[in-house]
């Protein structure tokens, strides 16, 4: 008779124990144990429990491979959802196999885990992995599946995918939830009170190890109510004519004050700090050194002779390295919208800007439109003080609707919501790499489905608030995906295509090169036994050297995937 020691670890979360009947098999290389119910006296799987429990085979299974978890009805109970964080197994003769878990499990069903040794698929021989590997990978891309949103846009999840699945499918980690269709206007009605439609139904479900966690959720509730029902009470979320005097963008802040609010308020008119913006403010990715003037932006030296200075001129500060340009260009084709049934305008301006001996970033000239021209003026700080500020308020404008639309929402949220999905499809659990992404993509998928319901859907806050709308939106996420690079997702290959490695006081560059060089200095990984229940002793941040991963990576948004493809040490592209 051998005797193995189970110990299961519960979740410290909210409602994370059960009351349903949690039993495991033990598979070994030399056989399999009989399935044993997991029961003490009182309850056994609450909240941050820890119990112990053994399992008595007719012989020693040799080395443990899987652990089949299975969660059943208990007495009259309706289904009760379950959060296992881990598994320990003793073997009679010490040995301790660790069986991480780590994930919600829903309905009844059976799961089968393996020992937290990170593998690859080479480093499986045996056909019990090989088929494990396979049958994990299977389920998740029934759960998980792709859809286009709109034309030109990286993959995302397909939400309606869970109403297919049943709860009670092998690794695919599923929830089943009804949801209108997309282009069923069923789901998307109004918040009562507020301005804006939502997408109500593919808020309601999803599948539970992807969705905001209770703690985060209430976080993100307290933060968000208070501030919306201040908008709504003090009538500026309903507002809809022109703001009478800037000192009323004042009321936005009157509860949420701060250090750096406050000095915004007191110099954003200024150009020092117009300039300094560009370096570390919300989209510090907009200048490109110039050794000429584009012909599209037809400045002489005598226009900005009187802010250089009588010791230089315009050429030679082009051939020193101290001309910039920020350049507005997607906004020229971009769809204007119309709000409260007046229309919007969109510039697409040409912003030049000097680097002064001093050491400041100080705006030189701007130009509105892609097009010069009589009805294209440039506008010089020599100008009349509105006009300069006008002008500037304008750039600014544009800032706004290429930040938000695509250096944050595109290349923060949708383009890692690609990569999120193809960990998910591709990798199986034991996988260094999904072991190493998993933590940070925790919550992409959930967050991306909120702004898809109540940002870019139809009459939502988007097509509420901004001058391009919806449609505009869509223009310039796919306009830009169709632009991107390898180059532009490797910050030392970017920063050198832009000719800003040497310019001043750059701290979004001086800080991402800081943390891109310590994940170069990274120890190349040791090679461990792959005995049940050892942890390597390597980084597997290694697998993902970004001058050559992150390249890789960055194309499989709307290329393919990574595979856990046989022979290969880490994923690979696929078309």
């Amino acid at each position: 008779m051998a005797v193995y020691r189970v110990c299961v670890t519960t979740g410290p979360y909210l409602r994370a124990g059960t009351l349903d009947n949690i039993s495991v098999t033990l598979v070994g290389t030399c056989g399999e144990s009989p399935k044993q119910l997991l029961d003490r006296l009182g309850r056994d799987f609450a909240p941050g429990s820890v119990q112990k429990y053994k399992v008595r085979c007719s012989a020693e299974l040799g080395e443990v491979l899987l652990l089949r978890l299975h969660k059943e009805r208990y007495a009259f109970f309706p289904k009760d959802s379950w959060y296992c964080s881990c598994i320990c197994v003793t073997a009679p003769d010490g040995t301790r196999s660790h069986f991480p878990c780590y994930q919600w499990i829903e309905g009844y069903c059976t799961i089968e885990l393996r020992p937290g040794t990170a593998k690859t698929i080479c480093q499986d021989s045996l056909p019990l992995l090989l088929d494990h590997r396979k049958r994990e990978l299977q389920g998740r891309q029934e759960c998980y599946r792709w859809k286009v949103y709109a034309p030109g846009f990286p993959g995302m999840i397909d939400v309606s995918s869970f109403e297919e699945m049943e709860t009670d499918k092998k690794f695919a980690l599923t929830k089943t939830a009804p949801r209108a269709d997309p282009g069923d206007s069923s789901g998307n009605r109004y918040l009562p009170g507020f301005p804006m439609k939502i997408d109500f139904p593919s808020l309601m479900h999803m599948e539970p190890n992807i969705r905001y966690s209770a703690t985060k959720t209430a976080s993100l509730l307290f933060n968000a109510i208070p501030a919306s029902v201040g908008m709504k009470l003090r009538g500026l979320l309903d507002r809809k004519g022109s703001w009478k005097k800037l000192d009323d963008i004042r009321n936005i802040f009157w509860c949420h004050k701060t250090v750096i609010s406050e000095y915004v308020m007191e110099h954003w008119c200024e150009d020092p700090f117009f300039g300094y913006q560009y370096l570390n403010g919300v989209n510090p990715v907009m200048l490109h050194c110039l050794s000429s003037l584009p012909n599209k932006l037809p400045i002489t030296n005598d226009m900005v002779a009187p802010l250089l200075g009588p010791d230089t001129c315009l050429q030679m500060e082009l051939e020193r390295g101290n001309i910039f340009l920020a350049d507005y260009w997607i906004l020229a084709e971009a769809p204007v919208h119309c709000l409260n049934g007046r229309p919007q305008y969109v510039a697409a301006p040409l912003c030049l800007l000097w680097l002064n001996p001093q050491g400041a970033l100080m705006p030189l000239a701007i130009q509105l439109s892609q097009t010069p021209g009589p009805e294209s003026p440039i506008f010089l700080p020599t100008d009349s003080y509105w006009d300069w500020l006008l002008a500037k308020t304008w750039v600014r404008n544009s800032e706004f609707l290429v930040h938000e639309n695509n250096t944050h929402f595109l290349c923060t949220h949708l383009l890692c919501e690609a990569f999120a999905m193809a960990t998910l499809r591709q990798l199986p659990l034991c996988h260094p790499i999904y072991k190493l992404l998993l933590p940070h993509t925790r919550y992409t998928l959930q967050v991306n489905t909120i702004a898809r319901a109540t940002l870019l859907n139809p009459e939502g806050l988007v097509d509420k608030v901004t001058s391009v709308g919806r449609q505009g939106l869509l223009y310039l996420m796919s306009t830009a995906l169709a632009h991107f690079t390898y180059t532009d997702f490797c910050l030392p290959d970017s920063l050198r295509a832009r000719g800003v490695l040497a310019i001043p006081n750059y701290h979004y560059r001086d800080d991402g090169l800081r943390i891109w060089a310590a994940i170069e200095r990274l120890p190349t990984p040791a090679v461990h036994s792959g005995r049940a229940g050892e942890v390597p002793h390597c980084n597997h941040l290694q697998l993902l050297r970004p001058a050559r991963r992150c390249q890789q990576w960055a194309v499989l948004g709307w290329q393919g995937e990574i595979r856990d493809e046989e022979g290969a040490g880490s994923p690979t592209l696929a078309s």
